[in-house]
């Protein structure tokens, strides 16, 4: 799997808009616990997600030990964890830009694991979905975005992207994985992406 070891400025701010606009959304409230799925570098602004800001704690977990390491030194005020169990204390599970590198029954078992460590109307927020296959998205960005659009095409010439898995799950998909267990919605207005969705799974039982 590649590994976005830099961001690109517009990359980091894009991410940054999205955790402001949940902020504004009121999905993230001042009492929450989060565990961010996938954190790679960060899509938190430091200092403006102090913990007491507009949440309460925010754990970040990344697979990769590189990114860990780096994030331990970039948020200093929140937790690193090595590992994600029922044991965390988390209410709501967030995760940006990760479940396109995720097969979807590897994606259905993650579910079931976040299963775990909520409870009764507790949520997973998932942002930066895909809605189209990369070549097509690509073009649409161009016309779109276009600042956005030179750093897919820097993404593109890179070899170990190219070989990165890219999975593009529908809505449809996801919500049979995941019906057992939650109860899927779409949010608006929260990615800054008009090519990609951010989607809320409210956990029924």
């Amino acid at each position: 799997m590649y590994i976005f070891k830099k961001e690109s400025d517009i990359v980091k701010i894009w991410n940054q808009t999205i955790v402001k606009n949940l902020k504004n959304s009121g999905l993230i409230k001042k009492t929450d616990n989060i565990l961010d799925y996938g954190c790679g570098l960060g899509t938190w602004d430091n200092e403006a997600s102090n913990n007491g800001i507009f949440f309460n704690k925010l754990y970040l977990y990344d697979k990769n030990n590189e990114i860990r390491g780096q994030c331990k030194k970039n948020y200093p005020n929140h937790t690193v964890v090595n590992d994600i169990s029922s044991e965390l204390d988390v209410n709501l599970i967030f995760s940006n830009s990760v479940i396109q590198y995720i097969e979807i029954n590897d994606l259905k078992k993650l579910f079931e694991r976040f299963n775990t460590m909520l409870k009764k109307d507790e949520m997973i927020i998932i942002s930066d979905i895909p809605r189209y296959p990369r070549v097509l998205e690509c073009i649409l960005t161009f016309f779109s975005n276009f600042d956005l659009f030179k750093t897919q095409v820097k993404q593109f010439l890179k070899p170990e992207y190219r070989k990165t898995d890219f999975y593009r799950h529908s809505i449809e998909d996801l919500e049979t994985i995941t019906k057992n267990h939650f109860r899927l919605t779409k949010i608006k207005n929260i990615d800054p992406n008009k090519n990609r969705d951010a989607l809320m799974f409210k956990k029924i039982k």
